[in-house]
Formats: C-alpha cells, structure tokens, sequence
C-alpha cells in the first residue's frame, strides 16, 4: 500500500549506534556513490543528536530513530525548503495515523496537542552555491509512554491515540511514503506549494505568545518563516527576523 520509489529501497537496520546521522556520514564519507534514498535506522541511539546542542533521548525499542541521505540539489539560499518538506512529510504521515492538531514548530519539530512529538535534524553538505547532499536525521516518538525529561513537553504516537503497542516496522514503512511524497515535491520544483502548506500547520502562526529575545521576555506575533528559513515575528508593531539560536518560545 506504502510503495516508494526510493527512500528506504535501501536500508541499514541497527541494534545500538552512538547517532544514526554519524552512521550514516561515515557510511557517506566511505562510499560517495552511495544511492540517495540509503536510510539508516537504529533500535537504540545512545548520543543521537538534537538542535541547540541537545540530546534526542529514546527508549531501546520504542520509537523511530533513523536518518536519510538524500541529494535535494536545491541552491543554498533555500535549503530551509528541505526542511519545510521533511516536516510536511511527518505531518501527512501523523494525520493519515488519525492525530488532530498536529503543527510544525519552528525550526524542525513535530507538535500534536502542544507536545513534542517528532524532532528533525539536518545535516547538509555544499557544493558550489547548492546543497550537494543531506542526511536528515529524524526522530518520532511512538511506542514510549514515560519519558525521563518532561522538558519540552514530549508524548508519543501510543499516548495521543490511546494504543498500547503499534508496529515500528510498519510505521517506518508508512512514514518513509509520505516524506518521499513530500521530498518529490521539492525535487520538482513546487516551492510555493510547499510554503504554503508549510505555514498552514506553523505552530503558533497569527497568535500572540510570549518570547525570549536576549534574555528578555517579550510577546510577538509569529507571521511567517523568510525564505531562508529565519523566523518572522511582529513585535510592537515591527517585523524581525530570527535564527536558530536568537529566540525562544516560552511555552
């Protein structure tokens, strides 16, 4: 039912690696016509990577954690797209799962009900004014119903639809479907699809919430994302533009 045409025609299957996205750049680095598509999954991620320097922390056998190599040949100043089209992946596959209120919090990860669901890493190799190759780690909470840290507020597949154990292998099978859909999209060329799509499920879009800016504490408006993926939000009647490190939702 799932068919694809090449993300996941491949695979390395894991018992136990330090990061699935370190795996797969030495499997890279070791071999340079590797296929695109080459995905690379883990039962148990040790050290796997987060944003800002943090840590996805996992339950052996509980949850997805995989990464993807894929040659998007996008140009630089849009290889936010790259990351609007793996989330909308996500997205698909979660409201095909039957979640509702299911948003895409800036950068790269996955909300449902204003829970963590999915985090998105992405790793990106340059060539020339293009993004020659990315590894695009994900991490998808499924089958873990306690976790050790209530910070960001994580939850799981199990918890928000109330089953008690769903397929790994089926849900990685579905999931790779739907962001290959997606990642289709970007490779022919349907930008203005995909931001608009992208900001239909933009977390927080249109309302006021409060922020953190150099430490102070301020409430802003988040209107949309620029085209090189920084984050617009109106304050005090002005529009600025973030990156990664420069704001901070206060939850």
């Amino acid at each position: 039912m799932y068919e694809r045409l090449f993300i996941g025609k491949k695979n390395v299957e894991l018992d136990e690696t330090e990061s699935t996205n370190t795996y797969l750049q030495h499997l890279i680095s070791n071999n340079e016509k590797e296929v695109e598509g080459l995905v690379v999954a883990a039962e148990n991620q040790y050290s796997g990577k987060g944003q800002r320097g943090n840590s996805w922390h996992s339950e052996r056998g509980k949850n997805l954690t995989f990464s993807i190599f894929l040659k998007p040949n996008v140009k630089v100043k849009n290889q936010f797209l790259i990351s609007k089209s793996i989330s909308l992946g996500i997205v698909d596959f979660l409201l095909n799962r039957g979640l509702n209120n299911v948003k895409i919090k800036w950068p790269n990860d996955i909300y449902c009900d204003n829970k963590k669901l999915a985090g998105i890493l992405i790793e990106n190799s340059v060539r020339g004014d293009k993004i020659y190759a990315s590894i695009v780690g994900i991490g998808l909470n499924v089958n873990q119903i306690k976790f050790l840290s209530s910070l960001p507020n994580p939850t799981s597949l199990s918890n928000v639809l109330g089953i008690r154990e769903i397929d790994i292998s089926e849900a990685l099978n579905e999931l790779l479907f739907f962001i290959e859909k997606q990642y289709i999209s970007l490779k022919e060329g349907k930008a203005e699809l995909i931001n608009a799509k992208y900001l239909k499920y933009l977390y927080w879009l249109n309302e006021t919430k409060k922020f953190s800016i150099n430490k102070k504490n301020v409430e802003g408006i988040i209107i949309g994302i620029s085209p090189i993926g920084k984050l617009q939000v109106e304050i005090k009647g002005e529009v600025e533009e973030f990156g990664l490190k420069e704001i901070e939702f206060l939850e």
